[in-house]
């Protein structure tokens, strides 16, 4: 049996289908299971998954589309009996996609926020989506069209290589780290569909790693490719932060891992670090929690329960705040040092 999977978004939904993914591999181990995906640093994340066969990626929003339709006719000689969107796909590029590629089965959700025109007709079977309800529920219950799933999910699941391994053993001996408390931050987020809200204040997370600084005698290694906005942070905390990531992005997994506790804002890295089994703080506003907490980690959920909070649902449109003015986003803007703060001290303790 042949078997594609779409993980079309970002790293972190992406991520979150990797425990569905390995319940299929083991329920049908003589399958052939692909990965289509369209960013670089996904192929990277799932390059030594030995749950996948092969990895497709396709540039769709760099390259031209005649390029991006030859590539997808070398999908469909594969002939797949079945395709799939993981969860959330809830776009018409995804639908069209997985359309093209012309699986005899082609699996995706039905949304509760949607319309006619994302397509999903396109499709011919279909899971409905649960309010509520984690991602990795969400994904295991689109593989149980497929086969009956009888095991729990796991966790998260990134494979480092071993010269991803021996790269970071380098770099922490380079940067006298193989003996502190390793305490990582990731302060930016996506920019698209408004998602620069999502982020907790960069002065705040100064304040936080200077405060976590001289209570637990640690580190703060800055996660994200937001280079600009980690210098900013590094120069408020007085240079006693140190820049962890690059732009090969297996590098910040490998030394993610090596954290002894992670404060992000719900992003992909914040799934990483629950990958990795890391004390994870997870500073939320306006998404989903209960649908995006750190999956099979120990974690706080940082947020404000505001009645029109969660506002956003898996859909293409943007972030919108009901509130104007000073008060605009107040669900990220009136989060507190000390709230963050005491979360810290209880998983770090």
């Amino acid at each position: 049996m042949n078997i594609l999977v779409n993980a079309l978004s970002g790293n972190g939904d992406a991520l979150m289908f990797s425990p569905a993914l390995r319940l299929l591999k083991e329920s049908l181990p003589d399958s052939r299971l692909d990965m289509l995906v369209m960013f670089k640093s996904v192929a990277e994340m799932y390059y030594h998954n030995p749950y996948v066969d092969r990895i497709y990626f396709i540039d769709f929003l760099n390259q031209n589309k005649v390029k991006s339709l030859a590539e997808l006719r070398v999908l469909r000689k594969n002939k797949y009996h079945y395709s799939i969107n993981i969860y959330p796909s809830n776009r018409f590029e995804y639908n069209f996609l997985n359309y093209l590629i012309g699986a005899e089965k082609r699996l995706s959700h039905h949304y509760n926020n949607t319309h006619y025109f994302r397509c999903e007709f396109l499709n011919t079977d279909f899971v409905d989506e649960t309010e509520n309800v984690h991602n990795v529920i969400q994904n295991v219950e689109l593989v149980n069209k497929i086969v009956d799933i009888k095991n729990e999910p796991g966790g998260l699941n990134i494979y480092l290589s071993n010269e991803d391994e021996e790269k970071t053993s380098e770099w922490l001996k380079e940067n006298n780290l193989t003996n502190k408390t390793l305490i990582g931050f990731h302060a930016g987020s996506s920019l698209l569909k408004n998602h620069i809200h999502k982020r907790w204040s960069k002065e705040k997370y100064a304040e936080l790693g200077k405060r976590l600084t001289e209570e637990f005698d640690g580190k703060i290694l800055l996660f994200g490719n937001e280079f600009e906005l980690n210098d900013e942070i590094d120069r408020m905390m007085n240079s006693e932060g140190i820049i962890a990531s690059t732009n090969n992005y297996m590098d910040s997994m490998a030394r993610l891992k090596y954290c002894d506790l992670f404060v992000s804002n719900d992003t992909a890295f914040l799934h990483s670090a629950a990958a990795f089994n890391v004390p994870t703080v997870g500073i939320f506003a306006y998404t989903n929690y209960k649908e995006l907490y750190p999956w099979k980690t120990e974690h706080v959920i940082v947020r404000k329960d505001l009645e029109c909070s969660p506002c956003f649902y898996n859909s293409p449109t943007p972030a919108v705040c009901i509130w104007k003015g000073e008060e605009e986003f107040k669900c990220i803007k009136t989060i507190q040092l000390e709230e963050v703060l005491e979360a810290c001290r209880k998983l770090i303790s």
